[in-house]
């Protein structure tokens, strides 16, 4: 803990001391031997897990995702929907040293939306997964590539929670925090939603979730997300100066019509590409460390050095998931759907931004000024504008 708490206290200091507009040249040696610090705590871990790591391609000229090595180190664990998009090219898993190997689809976890590849005279190490690891909020987290590549660091912004719209609590609101208070003020209502039957209404303040006060759009998300369609919840809110409160019934995601997307996708996808496939997930862990679509796919670790899960998606400008080593431990005892029975997940195609970005170089000591640069996404102005992502549609 007291490790954490160092690496978290550099970082913090890192960034916001860049923000200062008369920044000296002796800031700015501070900033780069800070730097340097936490690279040094994370590299070890990452070198480690490193090991049991691959990047998956396809034909030899295209990078798809990021690849986990597992069973008897002659499976790898990748992203489906990346490595559909190979359409019948050969594959290729590179370790670190750039080792190759020729892979094969053995088969499919289409919830998970991974897919189990089989490794031609694999002489890798299969990755241990802590199924005792659940990092609490705020942990911090490090995303590893093959060999001593770090693909990204960030801490648990959302604990465990499942992201398959039936399985979803949908209260029926587009809300916003209250500045002037606590509680969140209603500024949509879903049609035939639960809150529409129970009469609330736009400009309504929602102040507490079964007696717990709510001070922002990201505590009602939780709350939200420790519920279950069909549990009546005590819904305490405020109109025009009047107390009222409603026992109201959650709904269902997947059976009530929902607010439009297109706004909100433009606003996720302002940081950058997100995956195609970044939702439905029977179980994730959400972080704002931020990665690429096709860095996908590998293993996340704590401080500690533990396996906590397998990266699932970029969902958002500070907004990845994590799908627990709990989840890919119990999926692996299952049987993956053939190749050619296997679907992959579509959605309807989402507002297009400039694909001029050229490839993210990857995390070593000369690259510590775009980290930096990276976690300037965790001021809390991105952080706000998260929020105002999460609080509508629920």
């Amino acid at each position: 803990m007291k490790r954490e708490f160092l690496l978290g206290c550099l970082m913090i200091s890192s960034l916001w001391a860049q923000e200062l507009p008369l920044q000296t040249e002796q800031d700015r040696v501070v900033l780069r031997r800070q730097a340097g610090e936490v690279f040094d705590l994370v590299t070890p871990l990452s070198q480690k897990a490193g090991k049991s790591v691959v990047w998956v391609w396809a034909g030899g000229k295209r990078q798809l995702c990021v690849g986990t090595v597992v069973g008897d180190g002659s499976q790898v664990l990748a992203k489906w929907s990346e490595v559909a998009r190979s359409k019948g090219q050969p594959l290729q898993c590179v370790a670190g040293g750039n080792v190759t190997y020729d892979a094969s689809i053995e088969g499919v976890y289409e919830d998970e939306d991974l897919v189990l590849l089989k490794l031609k005279d694999s002489t890798l190490r299969p990755l241990l997964f802590a199924q005792s690891a659940k990092p609490d909020l705020g942990r911090f987290l490090i995303a590893a590539g093959p060999g001593d590549v770090t693909l990204g660091m960030g801490v648990v912004s959302v604990k465990e929670r499942t992201l398959r719209e039936s399985d979803q609590a949908f209260v029926g609101v587009g809300v916003e925090n209250h500045t002037e208070g606590t509680g969140v003020v209603i500024r949509q209502v879903a049609e035939k939603s639960p809150a529409e039957k129970m009469g609330l209404a736009v400009g309504d303040i929602i102040l507490n979730l079964n007696g717990k006060v709510i001070g922002s759009m990201m505590e009602f998300r939780s709350m939200l997300a420790t519920m279950k369609p069909g549990d009546t919840v005590k819904v305490l809110f405020s109109r025009e100066g009047k107390s009222l409160a409603v026992d109201l019934v959650l709904g269902s995601k997947q059976a009530i019509g929902q607010f439009p997307q297109r706004r909100l996708e433009v606003m996720e996808r302002m940081g950058g590409e997100i995956s195609q496939v970044r939702d439905g997930f029977p179980s994730v862990i959400q972080t704002d460390m931020v990665l690429n679509p096709e860095e996908c796919g590998g293993p996340v670790l704590d401080l500690q050095g533990q396996v906590v899960g397998i990266s699932a998606a970029r969902a958002g400008r500070i907004r990845s998931y994590v799908i627990p080593s709990e989840i890919i431990v119990a999926m692996l005892q299952r049987k993956p759907v053939e190749e050619r029975l296997a679907k992959v997940k579509t959605f309807e195609p989402g507002p297009q931004l400039s694909r001029t970005r050229e490839v993210r170089p990857r995390l070593n000591r000369p690259d510590m000024e775009r980290m930096r640069a990276r976690m300037k996404e965790m001021q809390q102005l991105m952080r706000m504008l998260d929020e105002e992502i999460d609080g509508l549609g629920r």
